[in-house]
């Protein structure tokens, strides 16, 4: 075997030992529900690219049951009008219920801060790819930007959480009404409108226009991108004429 041979050989059987994810935290949300935060190191999503996808997930609640009974909403969902059911995107029964599983079978192991850089080192991030990413500790969502090639992100409690300001350094404060996009903008924060209706000054999500995927793009990560205008895509997905329902709704409820 030449040398070239060897090192792909040996290349190989590294990556074959590498873990599909890790379990980087676990915490209690503010309503007091146990819930953790795992890392997927490779995708398929055709929108994002192939970045590490980061899930809240409760801990100890199977996913699909947790939207049945409206727990989502009131926990990792905190502040999203499409969860509980509600026009979300994300299909629980998918991926995040394979990563609950998964978990619970001890698939993957803890990921300490000592071992972000060999993890995330070059690799881009979707913080929070379902559930809010300022669940994580700040000083977490600190370290792995740091090691990242780039990341995107997007927070649902930016009105009740009181470190609000600090993660929009790193996050898109979601909005879907024009007066929550007008207090997030009061507040000086970059935002992601999902509404049928574009604000004047947002640009539209370069996926919807160009077919720019996430990874590539990576205009979604908050202040550290304050000379970007903010983003705006009309709702879409499984959800999307439930979410349309609600966005227009609340916009007619000024909410």
């Amino acid at each position: 075997m030449n040398p070239r041979e060897y090192q792909k050989n040996k290349d190989k059987k590294t990556d074959m030992k590498k873990p599909n994810g890790y379990l980087l935290h676990e915490g209690i949300t503010t309503s007091g529900a146990p819930f953790v935060a795992i890392a997927t190191m490779h995708s398929n999503n055709a929108k994002t690219g192939d970045m590490v996808q980061i899930w809240f997930i409760l801990r100890d609640v199977h996913p699909v049951q947790a939207v049945k009974d409206g727990l989502d909403a009131s926990t990792i969902c905190s502040g999203c009008p499409f969860a509980s059911g509600n026009g979300c995107y994300v299909t629980t029964a998918h991926a995040p219920l394979a990563i609950w599983k998964a978990f619970h079978r001890g698939n993957y192991p803890t990921l300490n801060p000592s071992g972000y850089r060999a993890a995330f080192g070059g690799r881009k991030i979707r913080f929070g790819a379902y559930g809010n990413p300022s669940l994580m500790p700040l000083a977490m969502v600190r370290a792995i930007a740091k090691v990242s090639a780039g990341w995107t992100g997007y927070f649902h409690d930016w009105r009740e959480n009181p470190l609000a300001a600090q993660y929009a350094e790193f996050f898109m404060a979601s909005t879907e009404t024009e007066s929550s996009r007008a207090q997030a903008e009061g507040l000086g924060f970059r935002y992601f409108h999902a509404s049928p209706v574009k604000p004047e000054n947002a640009r539209e999500c370069l996926s919807e226009t160009h077919g720019i995927a996430c990874a590539e793009c990576k205009l979604c990560a908050g202040l550290a991108k304050s000379a970007q205008p903010s983003i705006w895509i009309n709702p879409h997905g499984s959800g999307t004429a439930k979410a349309l329902a609600v966005a227009l709704a609340r916009e007619t409820n000024r909410l």
